[in-house]
């Protein structure tokens, strides 16, 4: 696992716990935005047996891709390894046309992980499916501070929750593999089907303390290494923070994980218009709500130059909950303030189109007197 705060190259694997949320549109508009503030970054599509980053970027699905790589012994990674038409940004497709990529073997998955961590470039940036599966979260922990995009919804809110237990389980799984007794206490657990059976991590540290001290401390260590952040897409209030901040707390409660927040992205027309043309969203809306929030979730990656650690103004706000709800407040009122002016604009084509109707039926009801008046004559 890439600890980010201490490494020079920052890996930033994206998921979510379903699909629909705007993860790929999120990941493509994040990477072009580090990559236009001069960093270089490599874009990446593991969303294997859906990959389709390439028509976020405006990319034809033409070229090789990781499912090459893995299918073919021939294609080296580098030949992967694309440029994009944007300036600092490299891309990596996914499968593209080829079948049976997202079944892939642990022997391929540590090969496709081996060479993501050679790559050279300031962020890598990787767009994963969706969902909790193994193969979803072992590339989700290839750092310790993925982003977990998610809706207010309840559906995603639940499935956020889901990814994240997951994430804990498979972590420290993965961690005491080799330790007997922990190992089997922890398989135990992951059989128990029974709903909410599973204790809060912070009960399990501690039995896994009884059982062996060191290791106990070694697990303690491991999660507070775990520092994903949310990034909440699609909302339509700044009120849509407070369903997040229950996670958050449910999050801290049951998983011992802190959970912070990167920001909220309003539901935007100009995120439809830009999908319908193929466009990143900073080439083809300009200045809308969506991409300027996209964007200052980029640059708060910039500014922390030990990324997932970040440098906040407590005496201004609490936390980064506070934080996105003072930005998501403005930038509400800029969202009405638009609405309202398209309204006018709409209101004022409706009554020139009024003018314009009654000005042709004064000109044919002249046409008709006209007429009727030559007839009397």
């Amino acid at each position: 696992m890439v600890i980010n705060e201490n490494a020079e190259r920052k890996v930033l694997p994206i998921a979510s716990g379903k699909g629909g949320v705007g993860k790929t549109l999120i990941a493509a508009n994040m990477a072009l935005d580090l990559a236009v503030n001069g960093k270089s970054v490599v874009l990446i599509d593991l969303d294997l047996g859906g990959s389709n980053l390439h028509t976020a970027l405006g990319m034809k699905n033409t070229n090789l891709g990781i499912g090459n790589f893995l299918s073919s012994q021939t294609v080296k990674f580098k030949d992967i390894v694309i440029p994009t038409p944007y300036q600092n940004l490299r891309f990596i497709p996914g499968d593209v046309l080829v079948s049976g990529v997202s079944n892939i073997q642990f022997s391929q998955k540590k090969k496709l992980m081996q060479s993501i961590l050679e790559l050279e470039a300031d962020y890598v940036v990787i767009d994963l499916g969706s969902g909790g599966s193994c193969h979803v979260v072992d590339f989700f922990l290839i750092s310790n501070s993925g982003l977990v995009v998610l809706t207010p919804q309840t559906t995603s809110i639940v499935n956020a929750y889901g990814l994240l237990k997951n994430t804990v389980s498979r972590f420290l799984q993965r961690a005491f593999a080799s330790h007997p007794s922990i190992s089997s206490y922890i398989k135990k657990l992951l059989k128990e089907k029974k709903p909410n059976a599973s204790p809060p991590v912070s009960e399990m540290l501690t039995k896994m303390s009884k059982l062996d001290s060191q290791a106990g401390e070694r697990a303690k260590r491991y999660m507070e290494a775990l520092k994903p952040k949310f990034v909440v897409n699609m909302a339509h209030s700044p009120d849509d923070l407070q369903i997040v901040e229950q996670l958050r707390d449910l999050v801290r409660r049951n998983l011992d994980m802190d959970v912070e927040c990167l920001g909220l992205i309003f539901k935007d027309d100009a995120v439809d218009r830009s999908v319908e043309e193929g466009l990143p969203l900073t080439t083809s809306q300009g200045d809308s709500v969506a991409g300027r929030e996209i964007s200052r979730i980029a640059q708060k990656i910039l500014q922390s130059e030990e990324f997932p650690v970040m440098p906040l103004e407590l005496e201004y706000y609490a936390d980064t909950y506070e934080l996105a709800l003072l930005e998501a407040q403005s930038d509400y009122e800029d969202l009405q303030a638009k609405e309202k002016e398209e309204d006018d604009e709409v209101n004022a084509a409706d009554l020139l189109a009024i003018i314009s109707d009654q000005k042709r039926q004064i000109s044919e009801l002249r046409g008709t007197v006209r007429m009727l008046t030559l007839r009397g004559r």
